[in-house]
């Protein structure tokens, strides 16, 4: 896959994102700029794990599909082995 549009996207962040935080030194910044370097860091961290995702090979974030998490109960002994065995209180 081409990750040029990609690793375009984050160059052109990173440049606002240093743009601002130039202005930021010298005190030149407004609650709007910001605000616009929380969503640039927003941005940045949505870029940079899909970015990730793509070259792991693993399903876009926005595929829809969402793995189910690992049970630790699946398997041939479903039960707990404390449940199996009885409450220590039972007669």
């Amino acid at each position: 896959m081409d990750e040029s549009p990609a690793l375009g996207r984050i160059e052109q962040l990173v440049e606002e994102e240093e743009r601002l935080w130039q202005a930021a030194g010298h005190g030149d910044i407004s609650a709007e700029d910001h605000r616009r370097l929380e969503a640039i860091r927003s941005e940045l961290d949505r870029c940079w794990d899909a970015l990730r995702r793509r070259r792991a090979g693993a399903p876009d974030a926005g595929s829809g599909e969402v793995p189910d998490p690992p049970n630790e109960f699946e398997g041939v002994e479903q039960e707990p082995p404390h449940l199996q065995r009885g409450s220590p209180h039972e007669d």
